[in-house]
Order: C-alpha cells, then structure tokens, then sequence
C-alpha cells in the first residue's frame, strides 16, 4: 500500500491500530476488523485493491 501510494506521488499517513487505540476505534467504526483499510477522502477501501485506489483518488481529485 505504502510503495503503490508512494509510486503515484500521494502523502498518506500510516495508522498502527495495534498501537493507537484511537485508530483501532475509527477502524472499527468504519465497519472494519481487519487491515489495511485505506481511507481517502472518506472513502474506505479495504484491502489492496489497485482499480479502487486509483478510482478513489481520481474521485478526490488526487488522480494522476
């Protein structure tokens, strides 16, 4: 995830949810247990998903 957002140019934020109980807690809000679970621009993509990303971040402007 961190290598694909890298490549494409994007700033992203890495959230350990096994040491900030905070992210846990917006993980599982979001509906999830399980990671990576990306967020962009409100737009939860779990997995690594590659069309999804790109199509999240075309959606939040961020597309290149």
């Amino acid at each position: 995830m961190k290598e694909f957002l890298s490549r494409a140019g994007h700033a992203f934020a890495v959230r350990d949810v096994d040491e900030d109980d905070r992210a846990h807690d917006e993980l599982i809000a979001l509906g999830y247990r399980t990671v990576p679970v990306t967020t962009i621009d409100g737009r939860a993509v779990k997995g690594f998903d590659p069309a999804q990303l790109g199509a999240a971040l075309e959606a939040a402007g961020g597309g290149r």
